[in-house]
């Protein structure tokens, strides 16, 4: 008996060791379950991180834009048996491109804005901008951009001091870019002739825009009545503006002269950006079909990018 008693009580202790022996490998077990939580946490924190780099592109604002000297187009109908036939042709030019902003130089009124604009094949889409005294006038496509103002300055007159042979002014429009709420400044430009009153006029635009205007991109197109040495050594350089033409990644027509009469290139659109903005010219075109208009407009495609 006292035999099948040691037997049983080295059975029972062997069974306890075994017990306490499985518990004490519990926590070695559970450890790489803690060990696959992390990985799994890390995994997903890195998941979630390379979505977010990936949705966090850069914001870009791509515009059109059309310049053009339309030729004194209240009364000149350059050719043309009326001056309905005229706009008419000007604005099929304007809407094959679709821009969103349009320049409009020697247009000297609103009848004569509108009478561009309402032959437009998008007309409805289009808004002019008038103002009193200006030779310079513009349309912004409404889908695209919304007025916040408009004003106009007189920058030259016969007999100042600069030698300015007419009277000249500084027309802008304050525009907000609805889809990046983004805002704008832009000029339809048309200066003198006269070499010293053509660079005052253009430092004036410059002074008033960096004046009253903060944070603003600048965008000027228009008949700037000199070549591009003559406009570089103005403030527009030195206050950071580019020339949509010199910076052009593609150029369609890029050396045809905007006022061939006298062989020169002489219309121009020049930008500076708001801040944290920075902008490229993707395209630049000169348009060589035959207009009623003594000078050839240009197209350009600009791209801003946050």
């Amino acid at each position: 008996m006292k035999s099948i008693k040691r037997i049983v009580l080295v059975l029972l202790a062997g069974v306890l060791a075994l017990g306490l022996a499985a518990c004490a490998l519990e926590p070695e077990e559970a450890a790489p379950a803690k060990t696959d939580a992390k990985t799994t946490a890390k995994a997903t924190t890195a998941a979630v991180t390379t979505a977010a780099t990936t949705e966090a592109e850069p914001e870009t604002i791509e515009l059109k834009l059309v310049e053009m000297n339309a030729q004194n187009a209240d009364y000149d109908k350059s050719g043309e048996a009326t001056l309905d036939s005229k706009y008419q042709k000007l604005a099929a030019a304007i809407s094959e491109k679709s821009p969103d902003l349009v320049f409009l130089i020697e247009v000297n009124t609103l009848s004569s804005t509108e009478g561009i604009r309402k032959k437009m094949a998008n007309a409805s889409a289009y808004a002019s901008v008038y103002e009193d005294n200006a030779t310079t006038m513009m349309l912004y496509n409404k889908e695209v951009f919304s007025l916040l103002g408009k004003g106009s300055k007189r920058i030259g007159a016969p007999g100042d001091a600069d030698g300015s042979i007419y009277e000249r002014y500084l027309v802008w429009v304050e525009l907000l870019h609805k889809e990046s709420g983004e805002k704008f400044v832009v000029v339809p430009l048309h200066v003198d002739y006269v070499t010293k009153a053509c660079k005052a006029q253009i430092n004036r635009i410059v002074s008033h825009l960096k004046d009253n205007f903060a944070n603003h991109t600048f965008i000027l197109g228009g008949d700037f009545n000199a070549e591009y040495g003559t406009i570089s050594a103005t403030s527009l350089t030195t206050e950071g503006y580019v020339d949509a033409r010199s910076t052009a990644a593609e150029k369609i027509n890029g050396n045809e002269k905007t006022y061939p009469t006298n062989g020169q290139i002489i219309d121009f659109i020049w930008y500076k950006c708001g801040a944290g903005l920075a902008g490229e010219t993707d395209k630049y075109e000169v348009i060589t079909d035959t207009l009623p208009t003594d000078h050839r407009p240009i197209y350009v495609e600009l791209t801003l990018t946050k």
